[in-house]
């Protein structure tokens, strides 16, 4: 090969002079010059300090229109294998290894809305009762909700998504529509005893209202939880199990899924262990024969025309998984769901809404 030309060479050159966020991409390169201008430290993964998806840290509820929310509970998991509190934490440290802008979807959830970084809830009314730890949920998303802040919540054990369905359906006055992925149904009734739990909660939403079973579809369900999936067929929720998807594709998902939830308001709650065992080891309950990254992910992708209101992911349990990849997937998963909820919440307030970093102090605090 002969040598390559000076004027080629002088062309990579000057490409190649220009400082590291200098891009001329339409999306990237504006929203990274201007997160740089305004402060971000775009290199370190400190998330001691750096928010989840480098989100500013705030609590100001009047300055937000999305949330997202650390919920560090796993007090109502019936089997042997706790560790769920540990999921925003793994969460919040892998997210920094995402882009802040979707590279294929090209959304930028800090060019749509007002962003930050909440923090994890701590529950302080007694730690030690879990219906105590729910109604603290409850508490924090109704004030969620009296500033009309959309909430992405990471767990933490499924049961909190009880405490959040209750605040979000004013206690049933304005029942939500459900997007629900999961290798279980979570509707068993009367599980060892306890009301609620995260075998239980969609029941009990269902009973009190919180949703309406009739727009409800869960996706993904398989294993040995099948036989307590009996109540939410019979009340009406719309039940694909795994092979369904598999077989018939995301495309005839979404269908379904449009035709259940209509134009009502939804939330969408993906729990780890609708994955496959084999790319989600981290999670409470590992179910084999599960969906891939990739189905999950075009899944959130396709709901981008749908009303969400809210969304969780919950069950990551990391302690289980030492590689790392179970919150590695959990962490991309969230961003889609992200970028989803700030699609949802621009399109709703007619306008978008920049997120700032310049305008919080040396603490990440809105002023």
């Amino acid at each position: 090969m002969p040598r390559l030309s000076q004027d080629r060479l002088d062309r990579y050159a000057a490409l190649a002079n220009r400082d590291l966020f200098d891009l001329t991409d339409p999306d990237f390169g504006p929203f990274l010059r201007r997160a740089v201008a305004e402060g971000v430290e775009m290199i370190s993964n400190n998330f001691n300090t750096l928010g989840m998806f480098r989100a500013p840290h705030s609590k100001d509820l009047d300055a937000l229109d999305l949330a997202m929310i650390g919920l560090p509970l796993d007090l109502g998991v019936p089997n042997p294998r706790p560790g769920t509190r540990k999921g925003p934490e793994a969460v919040r440290y892998w997210s920094l290894d995402r882009n802040m802008v979707n590279h294929f979807t090209r959304t930028c959830p800090f060019d749509l809305c007002r962003i930050a970084d909440w923090g994890d809830l701590e529950f302080s009314t007694n730690p030690y009762s879990l219906d105590a730890c729910l109604d603290d949920i409850t508490a924090l998303y109704d004030q969620l909700m009296a500033k009309d802040v959309s909430p992405l919540s990471i767990g933490g054990e499924h049961t909190g998504t009880y405490g959040i369905l209750r605040a979000l359906s004013n206690n049933g006055e304005d029942p939500l529509a459900l997007v629900h992925i999961d290798a279980h149904a979570d509707t068993a009734s009367n599980f060892q005893g306890v009301r609620v739990s995260d075998a239980t909660l969609f029941q009990v939403a269902t009973v009190e209202g919180f949703i309406d079973p009739e727009k409800t579809i869960q996706i993904g369900l398989r294993g040995r939880g099948i036989p307590r999936a009996e109540f939410g067929a019979q009340a009406g929720m719309r039940v694909m199990l795994a092979e369904e998807l598999q077989s018939k594709g995301v495309e005839y998902a979404l269908e379904e899924v449009r035709r259940v939830v209509g134009s009502d308001r939804v939330y969408l709650s993906i729990d780890t262990d609708a994955f496959d065992c084999s790319i989600m080891p981290g999670t409470t309950l590992p179910e084999p024969f599960g969906l891939t990254g990739e189905q999950v992910r075009d899944i959130i992708r396709g709901l981008y025309d749908v009303n969400v209101v809210g969304a969780d992911l919950v069950e990551l349990s990391p302690v289980y998984d030492p590689t790392g990849m179970s919150a590695c997937l959990a962490a991309g998963t969230a961003f889609e769901m992200l970028c989803l909820l700030a699609e949802a919440r621009a399109r709703r307030q007619g306008a978008r809404r920049q997120t700032s970093w310049s305008n919080s102090d040396s603490e990440g605090q809105f002023r």
